[in-house]
């Protein structure tokens, strides 16, 4: 199979297990109507995905996530880390709605594609954001500059993958990836880390995060700090990806410069694995808006 120009892995499927994922659970009549009123995101109306954050009132973050929308609930995935601060935020915001929140057991398989759609693909494979759904697990096209699969499993489903293979039509036997292939694939789709790119006082339109802002939506919590700093410009610094060449791994926090002027420093950086497409090392980096 020919790769994707924005897929670097060596592979025609790559799967990544996701036991770093953290799953809120939001159950109740109202859940709809709660995670749009207090979440960035806009929620679709039927089974699907879409991005979205929980803010402070001030526009800083406490989680990014992706809202996989079911019949019967609305999962959040966010990282591991941050799932007791998010699943916490949603219970102070609770008020008179009929919503039960809890945290889902972790869990899933995620398969990394490096075709639009595998030849030997059901045909009603589901375009980005979209969901099908057997049982207990849910399996999403997911928000990646390559064609990406997430298969969450919720409510203590194990599942065997190969049988999730087979769903979906899949004949080809995805390699699995090692840390180092999922640290290159992070950053080569610069997708920030709390830890490293993301903290309590990061702001999403400068964080790598515009895509779980919805500037034209009604209000949610931080939503005029976050209107505020689109309209009148002030975003001083942004998270971008640099493409580097050569053998040195630069460490985090170190500069970059553009014409001998300091303009930013390295948060994430690692070298590409063996036999595999893309820059020999990829980096994360804040760095100076108008750079």
């Amino acid at each position: 199979m020919p790769h994707s120009p924005e897929f670097p892995g060596p592979a025609p499927l790559l799967s990544v297990r996701t036991g770093n994922r953290g799953l809120v659970r939001v159950n109740g009549t109202d859940r709809i109507a709660f995670l749009t009123r207090i979440m960035s995101g806009e929620l679709p109306a039927a089974p699907g995905a879409s991005r979205t954050a929980l803010l402070g009132p001030k526009g800083n973050l406490i989680a990014a996530a992706i809202a996989t929308v079911t019949e019967k609930a609305v999962v959040l995935e966010c990282e591991r880390n941050r799932e007791t601060a998010l699943l916490a935020a949603l219970d102070r915001y609770r008020i008179a709605d009929d919503v039960d929140l809890a945290l889902a057991e972790r869990g899933g398989f995620e398969i990394l594609s490096a075709n639009t759609a595998p030849a030997s693909a059901k045909p009603d494979l589901p375009p980005p954001g979209g969901v099908l759904e057997t049982g207990s697990v849910i399996v999403r096209r997911d928000f990646r500059p390559w064609p990406a699969m997430t298969i969450l499993r919720t409510g203590g489903a194990n599942g065997d993958p190969v049988s999730f293979r087979r769903f979906l039509h899949l004949d080809d036997e995805p390699a699995e990836a090692s840390p180092e292939d999922e640290e290159y694939l992070r950053i080569h789709a610069g997708d920030p880390r709390w830890g490293t790119e993301l903290d309590e006082r990061s702001l999403p339109l400068q964080s790598g995060l515009a895509a779980h802002v919805r500037l034209g939506k009604g209000c949610y919590i931080g939503q005029e700090y976050v209107a505020r700093q689109a309209h009148r410009g002030r975003i001083p610094r942004l998270l971008r990806r640099l493409d580097l060449e050569g053998a040195s791994v630069p460490e985090p926090g170190a500069a970059v410069s553009l014409e001998g002027r300091e303009i930013g420093q390295v948060t994430s950086a690692v070298g590409r694995p063996e036999g595999w497409a893309g820059p020999t090392t990829v980096a994360l980096a804040v760095v100076a808006a108008e750079a």
